[in-house]
C-alpha cells in the first residue's frame, strides 16, 4: 500500500537533485538566462525545469556536461543545496559584465561546431594565446581580463564567428544580409539570419 508514496518520494528527490545540479551547471558555465533556457529547449524541447520529467532532466544535465560542466563535491553542501561559486577575480574585484558576453559567444560558437570545446578552460586557453600575441603577456583566465582586453577578445570572437556563419549562409545558397548605408551587416544580424534557416530567402 505504501509502495506508490515511496516511489513518488524517490522521484521527487531525484528530480530535485538533478535540478540542483543543472542550476550549478548554469553558474559554472557562466550562462545568462536566455542562453540557459535555449540549451534546455535544445536538449529536451522544454525551457523550464519545473515541467520536465526525470528522463528529461537527465537529458538536460547530460547536455550541460557535454558543454563542459563538471560536477564537483563542493558544488553541494550537506543539505544538498548549491554552494555559490566564485565568478569574480581572486583579488575580489567585481566581474565585468562584458565577460558574460564573451562566455556566451564562446558557447554559441560551440553549438555551431566552430569551436569543439565549450568549457571555460578552453576559452581561457584562447584568451591566453590572444593576450600573449597582442600584449606580450598572456592573461590566464577570461575572468581576469580588464575592460580594454575584454573588448578586444569579444570583438575577435564575434568577427571569427561572423566570418564562419557568413560562409555557411553563402554555402546554403543565401545572400548574407546587408547593413544600413552599404555598411557590413552587424554580428547580430548575421547570427539571426544563420539561425533562421531558410527564412531570409522566403
Amino acid at each position: 500500500m505504501n509502495a506508490l508514496p515511496e516511489q513518488t518520494a524517490d522521484l521527487i528527490r531525484n528530480k530535485n537533485r538533478l535540478k540542483t545540479l543543472i542550476n550549478v551547471a548554469k553558474g559554472q558555465l557562466g550562462l545568462d538566462d536566455e542562453l540557459y533556457r535555449g540549451m534546455l529547449k535544445h536538449a529536451t524541447g522544454k525551457d523550464s525545469l519545473r515541467i520536465m520529467s526525470l528522463a528529461e532532466l537527465e537529458m538536460a544535465l547530460t547536455a550541460f556536461k557535454d558543454k563542459g560542466f563538471k560536477a564537483k563535491k563542493s558544488g553541494l553542501n550537506s543539505h544538498n543545496t548549491p554552494v555559490k561559486q566564485r565568478l569574480s577575480q581572486p583579488a575580489g574585484r567585481s566581474k565585468l559584465a562584458i565577460i558574460d558576453k564573451i562566455v556566451a559567444v564562446w558557447i554559441t560558437m560551440s553549438h555551431h561546431m566552430i569551436v569543439r570545446d565549450s568549457s571555460e578552460a578552453a576559452l581561457d586557453a584562447y584568451v591566453r594565446r590572444m593576450t600573449l600575441r597582442c600584449h606580450g603577456e598572456g592573461v590566464d583566465s577570461v575572468r581576469w581580463l580588464n575592460q580594454d582586453m575584454s573588448y578586444q577578445v569579444l570583438e575577435s570572437l564575434k568577427n571569427w564567428h561572423k566570418r564562419e556563419l557568413t560562409a555557411r549562409i553563402v554555402a546554403r545558397g543565401e545572400t548574407p544580409v546587408k547593413g544600413a548605408s552599404r555598411h557590413a551587416a552587424s554580428y547580430e544580424a548575421i547570427l539571426e539570419q544563420y539561425q533562421s534557416i531558410g527564412r531570409a530567402c522566403k
